[in-house]
């Protein structure tokens, strides 16, 4: 399992104001990674679960709210199938 902390980030991100939210991979893969920039967007809510990372987030300037997911597709089918009810529940 990969570990996702502060440094991996700043070594993508920069010094910049960050903060970022990690759900690790079922498996081999390494796993989902939002990073944003704290000075520009408020987090208003996060979801993760299986395959799936969701935020809720908001442009602090422009007081704009926006939902961000990321998703992993596995390649089984039966999983692909379950993972698009899911999707389809949100």
């Amino acid at each position: 399992m990969i570990c996702c902390d502060d440094m991996f980030c700043v070594s993508l991100w920069g010094n910049l104001p960050h903060a970022f939210s990690f759900h690790p991979s079922i498996g081999t893969s390494g796993g989902l990674l939002i990073i944003w920039d704290v000075p520009e967007v408020e987090v208003l809510s996060l979801v993760s679960f299986e395959h799936v990372l969701m935020i809720h987030e908001k442009f602090v300037q422009l007081n704009e709210e926006f939902y961000l997911v990321n998703v992993y597709v596995p390649c089984d089918a039966s999983a692909k199938q379950l993972l698009g009810d899911s999707l389809g529940f949100i």
